[in-house]
């Protein structure tokens, strides 16, 4: 009877120790999203071509279009900066990859970007454009200046601008980026653009152009003149699945193959 009073306390003991030395069930750790720490900042990028685009109004825009590519889809295009040096316009293009043992798309990713050069108040001549080692001449045949009474100026804003093409552009790195070029003209050199917003609603992506022009007894150029604009669209955190852009009547839809 006393055996069987000792083996019984000896059981729960040797049942305790076995308990203790069973190795635990790990947690589910997410994977963070990589920090700031996890890139490397740089200029991989090649240039191919500058184009510059004189929109005919006063005073007179300019716009840069920048096609190139990019090495691989682990390098993306973070933005373009300019810099003006008396007659000429630096333009510094600035990548990020992503550092480690990351897995990238080996192939090179075309890009078309869209850059605005600050002309205002410039005076009259040859301008020269650089990017890399492409380089691009305009002329501004007069001093770019507006009258003294510019703050007199009032301007009407509505929607002057005539769209004929819509094209996404998707850049294969990580996460996915997404814009939309878009191809139209104003009726005449008094209508400029003001602001190109987007907004989404679930899977749709609406873009609105608000444009402007001067009222009152202006003269203006009566002539069509050409735009070509590049809207970005935030689709950082997005499911993978079909979405659709629209601007007025006109749509096109792209796919998130992964979640980005």
């Amino acid at each position: 009877m006393k055996k069987k009073m000792l083996i019984v306390p000896l059981i729960l003991l040797m049942s305790l120790i076995l308990s203790a030395c069973q190795p635990g069930i790990p947690a589910e750790v997410e994977t963070p999203s990589p920090s700031e720490d996890e890139y490397v900042y740089g200029s991989e990028v090649m240039v191919e071509s500058l184009d510059v685009f004189i929109l005919e109004s006063f005073p007179v825009q300019v716009q840069v279009s920048v096609v190139g590519y990019l090495p691989d889809g682990c390098v993306e295009l973070i933005d373009i900066s300019v810099e003006r040096d008396e007659m000429d316009f630096v333009l510094s293009l600035n990548t990020r990859r992503l550092t480690g043992d990351v897995a990238c798309t080996e192939a090179l990713v075309p890009f078309e970007e869209m850059v605005r050069l600050d002309v205002e108040g410039l005076e009259a001549g040859d301008y020269r454009v650089i990017a890399k080692d492409q380089e691009a001449i305009f002329r501004l045949d007069v001093d770019n200046v507006l009258p003294e009474d510019v703050d007199q100026i009032k301007y009407v804003y509505g929607s002057d601008a005539t769209v004929e093409s819509m094209t996404v552009n998707i850049m294969e790195s990580f996460p996915v980026q997404v814009s939309v070029t878009l191809e139209g003209y104003f009726p005449d050199g008094c209508a400029e653009i003001e602001e190109i917003t987007s907004s989404r609603d679930g899977s749709l992506f609406e873009i609105d152009i608000v444009t402007r022009r001067p009222s009152g007894d202006v003269a203006c150029i009566m002539m069509l003149v050409p735009f070509s604009e590049v809207v970005n669209l935030d689709v950082e955190g997005l499911p993978a699945g079909e979405y659709t852009v629209q601007y007025g009547p006109m749509k096109e839809t792209f796919v998130l193959a992964v979640d980005n």
